[in-house]
């Protein structure tokens, strides 16, 4: 099993959204690369904090906080601020909550990395043990932070077996070992015996065929989930390695939807506009001839030219009469508005001489737009990788641009289902409007429906599928027919009749990533594939449950699929968005088992310059679905420790943003 790693990433700009982390995934990329067909270490935690010793001293502190099952992280890499500017605190933060110092690992990353560049001497590396999890501190940039790791990555193994070890460490040194491998090469690694197994740790390949077996009795059910429950930030990362964009479709304008990601550039046909045109209503004038009384020649309206364009280009002493956006007549330079005039004669309905008044001084170009003003023909109108929204522009940028196709991505149809046998239809108008005892209304399914056409998703509605394993699979194998993925509720724990897992793999020969996570609610998640390349996530029954797992994981997935993508490589900060806010309200203590996710409310608060995020409701429960009312974030809570036991009003807290944020 792959040693469980975090990196934080110390960033203000990083946490604010105003740049994007490029040093964590490079980190990551080095780590998880793998050796002589091994990989060490998985990146089960990640975070983007900004520079505030506390928060930073708080991170670290939880992902190296004692469980009965061991700390969360073995390993915590920190990048970023470690310089000499004020404002860099990592090492201030990180230092004193070492129980051991380690500083020739420190020094071993300066000598290395000074070889490389003399600014090297600049950075306040640090490194040392928080109870048994060994602390890394390197430089911010891409560049410094990967080269720094370089140096040292060989003996981590033996130094993260080395902290862990409880009594004598004899056995780690014992010349019948494995030789630790070096910096400069990647020679087999020490493999101590200190390790223990971790029921609730990172699984980086999860066994096939671990589900009850459809045809057994009630009495052969495990008693004990045999999945293993993986942290969410894994959980997300394997969900995100299995799904991959789908191919580009060419549509016409009025089929494209909010949601779908422009395909290739859309590049101009031609100028915008095609004319010189008028900005104002009034009349098109030579400017030279400035203020006074003036003939005029005609009129020339939007779509309609000069009443008589044989006669010329306009003369010294004549006006054209002009609308807003009408072409301006051959030998005409500048619009006055007609606010700066004054009709002197008119000969029956039409005006004859008109005055310029002194008000309506005229400079050469005044109110006219110029031929490409708007858009230049062979200009990018829609780059690649823009989403289409409901604001409008997009697609009125699209509708200019000369061209009537456009290349977009496909957007994946998903089929969504409920099961259950006490599940009433809440969809159904035959849906009895009052409950039998023991029935429940479905308001997952269309909690889903919903969550999935704000994304911009086709739907397939399944409806209410029975407790019945031959039902859910001809069910499920009849929309994988036609969409690219099930969304289904219900009958994913470990009761009697909870059969979604046993017929996706026995029934629909799929295979189950991951069928438990670390986290609180929603830890029956399941995610599976099919042998199609399609995809199934059987979330919960309960409705908070259900909708926090869509949000996590669903969601991004989606998103993945119809093209939204970061071209810096920061995939999950795109598909799951994250801000860092100012937590308001009451205490909250930290469950001590597993990470949790708190329906919440972010706003922009205008006179403390911050985002602030408080609880929607103190009623947390899993079942309990108006918790989600007017919901926009999930408050990303860590695993509480005795050294913090609690979030108070005023710390900063990570909100992953399921909706539009508030102003304030």
């Amino acid at each position: 099993m792959a040693t469980p790693v975090g990196i934080l990433t110390v960033s203000d700009k990083c946490s604010r959204g105003q740049a994007l982390d490029t040093s964590g995934p490079a980190l990551r990329q080095l780590l998880e690369a793998t050796v002589n067909g091994r990989q060490q270490w998985a990146v089960t935690t990640s975070l983007v904090v900004p520079d505030n010793r506390t928060l930073i001293s708080q991170t670290i502190g939880s992902w190296c906080a004692a469980t009965s099952s061991g700390p969360l992280c073995r390993l915590v890499i920190v990048t970023g601020g470690t310089g000499i500017s004020p404002s860099d605190m990592t090492v201030e933060a990180i230092e004193p909550l070492f129980t051991k110092k380690l500083p020739s690992l420190a020094t071993a990353m300066v000598v290395g990395s000074l070889k490389i560049t003399p600014m090297a001497a600049l950075s306040q590396v640090a490194a040392g043990v928080v109870g048994e999890t060994i602390v890394v501190a390197v430089p911010g940039s891409k560049k410094g932070s990967v080269e720094n790791l370089q140096q040292i990555l060989g003996v981590l193994p033996h130094a993260v077996d080395t902290a862990m070890a409880h009594s004598s460490t004899r056995h780690l040194h014992s010349g019948s070992g494995t030789p630790i491998a070096s910096a400069a090469g990647p020679r087999p690694l020490a493999m101590c015996g200190c390790s223990r197994p971790d029921e609730d740790g990172v699984a980086t390949h999860v066994a096939e065929g671990l589900s009850n077996d459809l045809d057994g009795s009630v009495v052969r059910r495990a008693r004990k989930s045999p999945y293993p429950m993986i942290p969410a930030n894994e959980a997300l990362r394997l969900v995100l390695s299995h799904v991959t964009e789908l191919p580009a479709v060419e549509l016409p304008l009025r089929d494209i939807r909010e949601g779908q990601i422009i395909a290739a550039d859309v590049v101009a046909r031609e100028d915008v506009p095609g004319y010189p045109a008028a900005v104002m209503d009034g009349y098109a004038v030579i400017a030279a001839d400035g203020p006074g009384t003036l003939t005029v020649r005609g009129a020339t309206t939007a779509g309609r030219a000069a009443a008589d364009p044989s006669d010329g280009p306009l003369r010294p002493g004549e006006v054209v009469r002009v609308a807003t956006g009408a072409p301006i007549p051959p030998g005409a330079d500048a619009v006055v508005m007609v606010e700066d005039t004054q009709l002197l004669e008119s000969r029956g309905s039409e005006e004859a001489v008109v005055r310029i008044l002194e008000s309506g001084q005229v400079v050469p170009g005044q109110h006219i737009r110029a031929v490409g003003h708007d858009m230049r023909k062979g200009s990018v109108v829609v780059s690649a990788g823009s989403p289409i929204t409901a604001v409008g522009g997009e697609i009125g940028a699209l509708a200019i641009s000369g061209h009537a196709r456009f290349l977009v991505h496909a957007m994946p149809r998903i089929a969504v289902l409920s099961t259950g046998d006490e599940v009433v239809d809440t969809l159904d108008p035959a849906a009895q409007s009052k409950l039998e005892y023991g029935a429940i209304r479905d308001c997952n399914r269309p909690a889903l429906l919903a969550a999935l056409k704000s994304l911009g998703c086709p739907t397939l509605d399944l409806g209410v599928v029975k407790d019945d394993p031959d039902s859910l699979a001809e069910t499920m194998a009849r929309a994988l027919s036609t969409c690219q993925g099930i969304i289904s509720t219900g009958g994913v724990s470990m009761g009697e009749r909870d059969w979604l897992k046993p017929v996706v793999e026995q029934r629909l020969n799929g295979k189950i990533i991951f069928g438990r996570v670390a986290m609180k609610p929603s830890k029956p998640t399941t995610f599976a594939t099919t042998p199609e390349g399609k995809f199934i996530f059987a979330l919960p029954g309960n409705p908070v449950s259900a909708l926090v797992a869509f949000h996590m994981f669903a969601a991004p997935a989606i998103r993945k699929l119809a093209g939204h993508s970061s071209r810096s490589g920061e995939e999950i900060s795109v598909l799951r968005p994250s801000i860092v806010a100012m937590f308001k309200g009451q205490d909250l203590i930290l469950d001590r088992v597993r990470p949790e996710y708190l329906r919440a409310a972010v706003v922009w608060d205008q006179r403390r310059d911050k985002w602030l995020v408080r609880v929607i409701d103190q009623h947390q429960q899993s079942s309990r679905v108006v918790s989600m009312l007017h919901a926009n974030a999930l408050i990303s809570l860590p695993r509480g420790s005795e050294q913090k036991p609690r979030v108070r009003s005023g710390d900063s807290v990570t909100a992953i943003m399921i909706a539009s944020p508030h102003i304030h």
